[in-house]
């Protein structure tokens, strides 16, 4: 059955300064359980304040944001970390490997605050890497892996825990066109199997894989469009 995810409504960020900066202006948006919404803007548009606080990584001024059914204004900085370890998963740019760490060692590091046991996480590690496609390159660093595939342990890092949500940051921002058609690929699949998707984007190309786009622009939500439906 599915249900809410992730609940915005009327949210408000605003950064102090003369005058005060909003970011964000009276945003609603709900993701259910299975969804894969992209959500794309250009620069300044406020995509990576919506980011923030869709992944507790902020608090909105005014309003109300629900990740996995929390109201995250209830929260202390100790059940913060506690909702984005078990309810969410990050995906970003940039790949944030840690280069002395294999492969599955990158990906087993995201279950290591939740009391894992060690031989688990390396079960539960080399199950990610096979659902990426990297089964066989588990005991690799990064360094020793292309973009893509460093991109691929990212994504199973970000699925080991299972989250409710995993939030994706430009994903192929940093990969040529064929790596990231890949990529978008792969997440294609990944909704295919039920995980629940929102990823940020500037690219109309790449907000174009996913069944949902929302427009944001000048911290408003401008447009909501469902394949095949425009609201």
């Amino acid at each position: 059955m599915t249900r809410p995810v992730l609940e915005l409504v009327d949210v408000v960020r605003q950064y102090p300064g003369s005058p005060p900066v909003r970011a964000l202006d009276r945003v609603n948006l709900t993701v259910l359980t299975g969804e894969w919404v992209a959500v794309i803007g250009p620069s300044g548009s406020g995509k990576s304040t919506l980011l923030n606080l869709m992944g507790a990584l902020d608090q909105p001024t005014s309003g109300t944001v629900r990740i996995d059914g929390y109201d995250v204004a209830g929260l202390d900085d100790e059940r913060l970390s506690a909702l984005r370890g078990h309810s969410l998963g990050f995906v970003f740019q940039s790949f944030h490997l840690l280069a002395s760490l294999t492969a599955w060692e990158n990906v087993a590091t995201a279950l290591v605050y939740r009391g894992v046991p060690a031989a688990e996480r390396r079960d539960r590690a080399a199950a990610a890497m096979t659902r990426v496609g990297l089964g066989h390159r588990i005991g690799h660093r990064p360094a020793q892996l292309s973009g893509g595939e460093c991109q691929r342990v990212a994504i199973a890092r970000a699925l080991v825990g299972e989250p409710a949500l995993v939030l994706a940051d430009e994903p192929t921002g940093n990969l040529d066109t064929r790596t990231g058609e890949e990529i978008m690929g792969l997440f294609r699949e990944l909704n295919g199997d039920g995980t629940t998707l929102v990823l940020i984007t500037h690219d109309p190309a790449i907000a174009a894989s996913a069944p949902r786009r929302v427009r944001i622009r000048d911290g408003r939500i401008v447009a909501s469009e469902l394949d095949g439906v425009t609201g």
